[in-house]
Formats: C-alpha cells, structure tokens, sequence
C-alpha cells in the first residue's frame, strides 16, 4: 500500500486556526490555498520563492480570499486569479484584494513529501527544507497549491522554509498509516524564518 498523493501545499494543523488576517495583495502572481507567502517592502504580499536557499522568509499560508472592502472576490474562481487584481466593473468596485493568511508564528502546519530524494526518516526531525513545486503553482480546479516539500533537501542548518516537525499521525485513503521514508509522506512542520518572529527577519526590500 502507498502514501495518498493529494498536493495541498502547507495545511494548518488543528481547527479554528491560530489569528488569520486580511493581507493586500500584489499584483505579481495568483495565488492558492495552502502557498506561503511574504511581506515585501510595500507592504503587500506575494508567493515566496519556495526553492531558494538560504533563510526564505515568509509571513504565513493562504487559506482563502476577500475582494475589495473585504468582500467576496468578483469570480468563483477557488483561488485569486491575477486577473482578478484588476478591479472590475462596476467602477464602484475598486480597490485592492486580499489574502486571509494563517500568520502566526507558532502555527504548524501538515505537508506532503514529494517523490525520489533521499526521504525522510523520524530521526530527521528537526531539519530545514524546501518546499518544491509540483509542474504548477496551483490547481485551478480545487484551489490548493501544487506544492510539495523536497525530501532531497533536508539539511541540519537553518536553510530552507520549513522544519520537520514529526510525522503526521494520520490513515491514508487506502486504510494504511502514513509512512516515513515513502513517497508522499506527510509531516507536521511550522515555518522557519518567519517575519512575526520579533527580532530574527527584516522585511526584504
């Protein structure tokens, strides 16, 4: 038996979530349930460039979408289409769009592990990762993000967006436990350079 392989991007463990707020969004790129994303100097938010190394810095997870006045958005789209930041008519509806963000700092969150790689095992608790994009950032169908963590990037530094946290104690869709060291593993992991955190991260210019 396997691992269920259902891409969510970064899931907030527990219900109701830790403080989620309204955050402007830019203009750069959509945006899906479960994408991390971060404060730029103008103060509003964008994907964060999940792969990069070093200290990736973020301000929380998507976990859904307001409109202008923190309405509704004008589409049914599950996700905030770029198109949609253009403010549509009529011309009374204008002004920015939000993200509702899962922003604080000691939120944890479940993902799943992509494929190949040197795995994880329960020892690798602790370690910093990647988040990796599975051939889109997002399904436009659903709404999640097509995000996965690399389980080849595992390093014992503070490199990487996330940190393993343990194993998520769950039961795939075919009966089985959730598995260490297999293909779509799924782990708890909070966000590592997070910009709540007071004194470790400034804003990026």
């Amino acid at each position: 038996m396997a691992n269920t392989d259902f891409p969510r991007g970064l899931v907030p463990l527990d219900y109701p979530y830790m403080p989620v707020r309204a955050y402007r969004v830019s203009t750069g790129a959509d945006l899906f349930l479960g994408m991390p994303v971060e404060r730029a100097a103008d103060g509003y938010i964008g994907p964060v460039a999940v792969s990069s190394l070093g200290a990736v810095q973020s301000i929380g997870v998507v976990v859904g979408f307001l409109g202008t006045m923190k309405r509704g958005l004008a589409t049914n789209d599950p996700f905030l289409d770029v198109s949609d930041l253009t403010p549509p008519t009529p011309s009374s509806d204008t002004g920015d769009r939000y993200a509702l963000v899962a922003d604080n700092p000691n939120q944890e969150f479940v993902i799943q592990g992509d494929t190949g790689g040197t795995l994880a095992a329960l020892a690798d608790a602790g370690l910093a990762v990647n988040l990796i994009y599975r051939a889109t950032s997002g399904n436009t169908d659903t709404g999640w993000a097509n995000l996965e963590f690399d389980a080849s990037s595992s390093v014992a530094s503070n490199s990487g967006i996330c940190q393993l946290s343990r194993l998520e104690d769950s039961i795939n869709v075919d009966g089985t436990e959730n598995t260490v060291a297999a293909n779509y593993q799924r782990w708890i992991v909070r966000l590592l350079h997070h910009q709540n955190r007071s004194g470790l991260n400034p804003i990026p210019a």
